[in-house]
């Protein structure tokens, strides 16, 4: 039942590791938007400043739409985002998998750090593979869906900042770079979005399996506690979900997009499954307490000025820093709660 330095231990490094793989797919996804984006930039400039050159005002729609070189210039666009969207789909498809297999290693091993000496369980991953490979396919399914809308919503975006246009210089050159800059940001905010399913979705799929590895183990669990990383990184709502318990059948942690926090499992007492031993001590580290002892810097980079007032006053708990919220089109999450609602309530 304790979380002694050893348990923590093995939590942080699971996280860590998780983070790792994910952090790989961030930097191939951002290598291969940028690869993609100098792809085409040299025939939209060309195209540009062609237009561009003895006009006295930004181009029309029709002019824009008639024009074949910036068309072809905007259809290679639309092309490279078809593939970065495959691209997406294979790498973030293939880490999830790798953390689904690794959730379940990560929690049989934290399990048997609570555990007298001695009596570790035999190894029971072999049993979880149905469940693996299921939360491997719905995550698959869930990307696959995400990702999407992200070719027609960058294209759209850039044809939308051709047609508001820019004021136009004397240099048909430096016209040209500043709507090819009002592009590239259209054309990276499927990278933005990109990322954030990447992040998301393969924490989500390491969850999944490491709820259906303790579920696996639930004849020596009471449940399972939320582990946030306590760092200026942080947000209010991660540090205060800290160190709650939760069930085995409630889903979680159900954290923000790109949340990091993960779920560990937690023993019943050792008496109750049958050991007549002395428990270590509980070493969970109290989130609210760690707070208040941070430089008063990091507690306003954590909070902010409004809300940290409103905590220092007693105006609010430390509960009251997180707050569940239902989402359109994908799960519930615990989000930090709106300082006007806190303002309303205090």
């Amino acid at each position: 039942m304790a979380f002694t330095s050893r348990t923590l231990g093995l939590a942080r490094v699971a996280i860590t590791a998780a983070g790792r793989v994910i952090d790989n797919v961030v930097r191939t996804l951002t290598a291969a938007w940028v690869k993609a984006w100098d792809a085409i930039v040299e025939a939209l400039t060309a195209a540009l400043e062609r237009l561009l050159t003895g006009a006295q005002q930004w181009p029309g729609r029709r002019t824009l739409d008639r024009d074949h070189a910036l068309q072809g210039a905007l259809n290679d666009a639309a092309t490279a985002l078809d593939a970065l969207t495959d691209l997406i789909r294979s790498q973030v498809s293939a880490a999830a998998s790798t953390l689904a297999q690794q959730a379940a290693r990560d929690q049989a091993a934290i399990i048997d750090s609570q555990l007298p000496p001695g009596e570790q369980r035999a190894d029971r991953t072999a049993f979880l593979q149905r469940a693996i490979d299921a939360i491997t396919a719905r995550t698959r399914q869930r990307i696959t869906a995400l990702t999407r809308p992200l070719t027609r919503d960058a294209d759209t975006a850039m044809r939308r900042e051709l047609v508001r246009g820019v004021t136009l210089g004397r240099n048909p050159r430096d016209t040209a770079r500043r709507m090819l800059s009002n592009l590239e940001h259209a054309f990276n905010g499927g990278l933005n979005r990109a990322l954030t399913i990447a992040r998301t979705e393969t924490l989500d799929a390491y969850r999944q399996a490491a709820a259906a590895a303790q579920e696996d183990s639930r004849g020596v669990l009471s449940g399972w506690i939320w582990l946030a990383k306590l760092d200026s990184r942080g947000c209010p709502a991660c540090w205060a979900m800290h160190g709650t318990e939760h069930p085995l059948t409630e889903p979680g942690p159900l954290g923000h997009p790109q949340c990091r926090c993960s779920r560990a499992p937690r023993t019943k007492s050792w008496r109750d499954l049958g050991f007549d031993l002395d428990e270590p001590e509980d070493l969970i580290p109290d989130a609210e307490t760690l707070f208040r002892a941070l430089p008063r810097e990091q507690q306003l980079q954590i909070m902010g000025a409004a809300r940290l007032a409103l905590f220092d006053q007693g105006a609010i708990a430390w509960r009251d820093l997180a707050r569940r919220r239902s989402n359109d089109g994908w799960r519930d999450d615990f989000a930090v709660t709106p300082v006007r609602d806190l303002t309303r309530s205090a």
